[in-house]
């Protein structure tokens, strides 16, 4: 006979099987890991919790920095001389306005209504008589300028006078322009500073400015405040409009030429604004070219057109832009 080979146990092992006693044995281990897992893990978050609890108990068990008092109670102090201060400005607002009213209307009777309960040999009531005087001149002065009035100072011992004529642009007062003008023996204008673009010897010439000088002064004003806005309106157009390129401009702003980008061709537009009527602002012409031939007899650029002419350039640039026609 041929002799067997001893038994093992490796095959058991290998293929993954326990005896009964083993298999008992092992999964008691497992029993008491995972009890002891549960155990450590609870212990870990209640430790946690309540390390937590006396950090929040020490926080605030502990007294307030004296620095941030002091910080505190400078604040509350500046918010109240602050709210001292308003109270008084809308005081004095009040005061000054009811001065005003008395003074518009000049009724002695009313005056007496307003300053009643003000000392009159207070230095306040006169610092408030006096501010409100200055008010009143200065709002007149405003209304003056306004309704196209002009300054004139006498000069030369009343043989000839100064004229001030003041530009200004959506009600900011601009640059102001002064002729001095010989009235004896004859109305002629002897020096200026208007600009030499301005054709002021033309106007001389058109006015009847022997008798009303005002017909020199008022076509004069009309062209000087045109260039002004004209002025501004280029100025503008620089500074809010960093995408529109400025191809050509003239010293009088008599000629604009701007140079757009539509947003979904990428095609570039050659924009010419002249405005030949130099006493307005506005263009009497508005002229497109591009590469695209069919776009400036589209609709829509038919539309910016006449817009262009109705509309200051940089307003209306704002307008493109914001309805997606421009870049």
């Amino acid at each position: 006979m041929t002799p067997q080979p001893p038994k093992s146990n490796t095959s058991a092992t290998t293929s993954g099987c326990f005896h009964p006693k083993q298999r008992n044995v092992h999964y008691s281990t497992q029993h008491k890991y995972s009890q002891n897992m549960e155990v450590a893990t609870t212990k870990g978050v209640l430790s946690h919790l309540s390390r937590l609890e006396v950090q929040k108990r020490s926080l605030k068990s502990q007294p307030q920095q004296p620095g941030g008092v002091k910080a505190l109670r400078a604040t509350v102090e500046a918010l109240l001389t602050q709210r001292d201060q308003l109270r008084a400005e809308i005081q004095t607002h009040k005061n000054i306005k009811k001065l005003r009213v008395s003074m518009d209307k000049q009724c002695t009777n009313e005056e007496e209504e307003t300053e009643e309960g003000m000392d009159e040999d207070s230095e306040n009531s006169n610092l408030l008589r006096l501010m409100a005087r200055h008010t009143q001149l200065k709002d007149l002065l405003h209304a003056h300028n306004v309704v196209g009035g002009y300054n004139v100072v006498k000069t030369r011992q009343g043989k000839g006078v100064c004229v001030s004529v003041a530009t200004f642009y959506e009600g900011v007062y601009l640059n102001t322009y002064n002729l001095e003008i010989d009235v004896k023996p004859t109305v002629r204008i002897s020096r200026h500073n208007v600009p030499p673009f301005i054709p002021l010897n033309n106007l001389a010439e058109q006015s009847n400015m022997q008798t009303d000088l005002r017909t020199l002064l008022d076509p004069l004003s009309q062209h000087l405040n045109a260039f002004a806005g004209r002025q501004q309106q280029f100025k503008f157009v620089k500074e809010l409009h960093k995408s529109v390129e400025v191809m050509e401009s003239n010293v009088l702003c008599s000629l604009l030429v701007l140079k757009f980008t539509v947003p979904r061709e990428k095609t570039a537009v050659l924009c010419s604004l002249d405005y030949t009527d130099c006493t307005r602002s506005l263009p009497t012409r508005v002229h497109f070219e591009s590469d695209d031939e069919e776009l400036p007899e589209s609709p829509v650029w038919k539309t910016h057109c006449s817009f262009l002419m109705e509309t200051p350039v940089h307003k209306a640039l704002i307008t493109m832009r914001k309805t997606g026609n421009i870049v």
